[in-house]
């Protein structure tokens, strides 16, 4: 018992961390740490449903069956687990961490990883994607509202995303702000936000947005 108390402080302790991050650099350094934990402290000690509450949103707009989802900061694939569930298998993944990317491709549910950073420009061509899905990368020390743009350039028009975006850094990090005016610029329309937690029994930190790209930049 005590070293089951003991393993779930670790746990606590490496989510604390990744709640505290202040940069890019620090959250790299953080999950090459953690990846071979992750799942397991995540999913089976700390109760983490993200990612199925994500899939699941998307799952209610686009049929599983031939689509082609990009998994935005895909991490272990724990998003991609999910989404099986509901018929897809067209999936890529990227990650700007290359040991959580190794874990991935373990699993064998991506057709493509890519190593790159949400914050750069990425190396796929525009409206490649029917649909984009994007869990726990929207959050402390990890990427900023500017990447919606890039993550916008690549899906099709007429194609969804589905994203959580860590409550604290709704408006400070500008995403509320970013989302209003691609919204006034025509460029998506919000189909749904709801405010729901990240880990089971826990409170609703989390704003899972669908969102559906409608047009293009002039």
């Amino acid at each position: 018992m005590e070293s089951d108390d003991q393993e779930k402080s670790e746990s606590q302790k490496l989510l604390d961390r990744a709640y505290s991050l202040a940069s890019p650099d620090e959250a790299l350094f953080l999950y090459r740490d953690w990846a071979s934990r992750y799942d397991r402290q995540l999913e089976q000690e700390l109760l983490y449903v993200g990612p199925a509450k994500v899939a699941a949103l998307l799952s209610e707009f686009v049929n599983g069956h031939g689509t082609q989802v990009l998994d935005a900061g895909c991490g272990t694939g724990l998003v991609a687990e999910s989404l099986a569930r509901y018929g897809f298998h067209r999936m890529d993944g990227l990650d700007f961490s290359a040991e959580m990317l190794a874990v991935a491709k373990s699993k064998g549910l991506y057709r493509d990883l890519l190593v790159a950073d949400l914050n750069q420009r990425l190396p796929l061509p525009d409206e490649f994607y029917d649909a984009v899905i994007s869990c726990g990368t929207f959050t402390h020390g990890h990427v900023g509202a500017g990447a919606l743009e890039e993550l916008l350039r690549v899906l099709r028009v007429g194609g969804v995303m589905a994203c959580t975006i860590h409550r604290e850094v709704w408006k400070r990090a500008g995403f509320e702000e970013k989302l209003a005016a691609l919204e006034e610029q025509a460029l998506i329309q919000i189909d749904d936000i709801r405010h729901q937690p990240y880990f089971e029994g826990g409170e609703a930190e989390g704003m899972y947005v669908l969102l559906r790209r409608v047009g293009t930049p002039v």
